[in-house]
C-alpha cells in the first residue's frame, strides 16, 4: 500500500473543517468478503485447542500445514514449490527488505519496473542500495532497453544484480505484462546474470477469472518470488513468504531471522485452518468480483466526468486495486492535491512512484475500498478538483 506520504496523509486534516473524505488514496481490500463469523470460530477453536503453541516463538520456517495453502496459490499460476524453498515473512514488503538486506550489498544497483510501488524502492534504499529505471514500450519494460541500460551501467563500473518488478496487474497502473514480454525479460536476464525479484501481491485478483503465469514458472531457478496473504485473504495477519532457488533459501532464511525471530505461529495457524476447511477459491472469487464492480463503476465515472478527449488519459486495468491516469500535456499531479483536499477527495500524485523525479505527469486512483454508493461522487470531486487545479 505505501501511502503515507506528506501529501495524502495531511489530506484529512486539509478538509475536516468541510465534512467527509472520500479516499482514492490507500490500496486497501475490501474485507466484507471475509466470512467473520466462521473466521471467529475457527480463531476460538485453535486458541482454546493449541494455544500454548500458536502463541510460541516460531522457526523460519513455513508450517507444514501452511505450505499447501501456499502451493495452491502459486500454482494458479503454473508455479511449483516445496516447503525447502519456502521462507516466512510478515508480508511481501518484509520479503522486499529481506531481499534487499540478503541478495545485494550496499552500493549495489537495483533495476525496477516503472512506475515503481514505493515500499519497494524504500526497502532497496534502506539497504543502501541505488536504483535505476528500466525503460518501457507500448508492452512494459523493453528487454532491449534492459540490455542497454545493464551494459552502460556496468561499463560505469556499477554492480547489477537485481531486477525488481510488480508484472501483474501493478501498483500503480494496474498493467500487467504479457507472458511473450515475460519471456523475452527472462532471457535478457539469463544471459546477463541478472536475478528477477518478483513482487505478485496482485496476481490472482484479475476480474474474469483467468491467470497469467508467473515469472517463477517460467525460470524457477531465476526467480525470487514474493507472496502475501494480504490480498487474498486480508493483511491484518501481516503473513507472507518468498519462494526462491534453492541456492538463495539459506541466506534469505538467516535474513529474515534476523529480521522479524519469529514469524507469528498464531496467524500462520489461522490461515492453515481457514484454507483446509475453506479452500481459496471462493473468497478469491468474491474478491475479483467486487473489485470487477467497483473498477468498472470507477472508470465509467472518469469516462462521464473527464471524457476522452480531455487533459487526462488512463486505460482500464483488467485486475488488482488501481487506476492510473497521466496528464497528457505533462502537468505535475501534486499541483492538484490541495483542491483536491478542498473537495473531500484524495489520490497519490505519481511523483510517489519515481525512481529518478519521472511519473510526476501521473496520479493513482484505488477503487477497491471506496463504497459504491460513494464511488460516483468521489469521482465527480476528483474531476472538479482536476478542473480547479487546472485552473489555478
Amino acid at each position: 500500500m505505501w501511502t503515507t506520504t506528506r501529501t495524502t496523509a495531511e489530506m484529512p486534516r486539509l478538509f475536516e473543517r468541510g465534512g467527509d473524505l472520500i479516499s482514492f488514496a490507500g490500496g486497501l481490500p475490501d474485507l466484507d468478503v471475509l466470512p467473520l463469523e466462521e473466521i471467529s470460530g475457527q480463531l476460538s477453536r485453535l486458541v482454546r485447542l493449541g494455544g500454548k503453541i500458536t502463541f510460541q516463538y516460531s522457526t523460519p520456517h513455513v508450517p507444514k500445514a501452511l505450505v499447501p495453502a501456499i502451493a495452491d496459490l502459486m500454482e494458479r499460476e503454473g508455479a511449483r514449490v516445496t516447503a525447502d524453498e519456502l521462507i516466512p515473512t510478515g508480508g511481501s514488503q518484509a520479503g522486499l527488505m529481506a531481499v534487499a538486506l540478503g541478495l545485494a550489498s550496499p552500493g549495489e544497483t537495483v533495476l525496477c519496473q516503472t512506475p515503481a510501488y514505493p515500499g519497494a524502492t524504500a526497502a532497496f534504499r534502506t539497504a543502501g542500495l541505488r536504483l535505476c529505471g528500466v525503460p518501457e514500450d507500448t508492452h512494459g519494460m523493453d528487454p532491449e532497453a534492459l540490455r542497454e541500460t545493464v551494459g552502460r551501467l556496468r561499463a560505469d563500473g556499477r554492480a547489477v544484480r537485481l531486477l525488481y518488478c510488480n508484472p501483474t496487474h501493478q501498483n500503480p497502473t494496474g498493467r500487467t505484462l504479457s507472458q511473450e514480454r515475460r519471456t523475452a525479460l527472462i532471457a535478457v536476464c539469463q544471459e546477463l546474470d541478472l536475478l528477477i525479484v518478483e513482487d505478485n501481491p496482485y496476481g490472482l485478483l484479475s476480474f474474469d477469472g483467468t491467470c497469467v503465469t508467473s515469472m517463477k514458472a517460467l525460470a524457477p531457478d531465476h526467480v525470487v518470488y514474493l507472496g502475501t496473504f494480504s490480498k487474498v485473504f486480508a493483511p491484518g495477519l501481516r503473513c507472507g513468504w518468498i519462494a526462491a532457488p534453492a541456492h538463495l533459501t539459506q541466506n534469505l532464511r538467516s535474513t529474515t531471522e534476523v529480521m522479524t525471530l519469529s514469524p507469528s505461529a498464531l496467524a500462520q495457524s489461522a490461515l492453515a485452518t481457514f484454507y483446509a476447511r475453506n479452500g481459496w477459491t471462493e473468497t478469491i472469487d468474491g474478491y475479483r468480483r467486487g473489485y470487477r464492480e467497483r473498477c468498472t463503476q470507477m472508470a465509467d465515472a472518469l469516462d462521464a466526468e473527464l471524457g476522452t478527449e480531455g487533459p487526462w488519459e488512463w486505460q482500464r486495468p483488467e485486475g488488482g486495486f488501481y487506476i492510473w491516469l497521466r496528464h497528457r500535456e505533462g502537468a505535475d499531479a501534486a499541483r492538484f492535491t490541495e483542491a483536491a483536499a478542498r473537495h473531500g477527495v484524495s489520490f497519490v500524485p505519481g511523483g510517489h512512484f519515481s525512481v529518478d523525479g519521472e511519473h510526476a505527469d501521473g496520479l493513482r486512483l484505488c477503487f477497491s475500498h471506496v463504497p459504491r454508493r460513494r464511488m460516483d461522487e468521489g469521482v465527480s470531486r476528483l474531476a472538479a478538483a482536476l478542473r480547479e487545479g487546472a485552473a489555478r
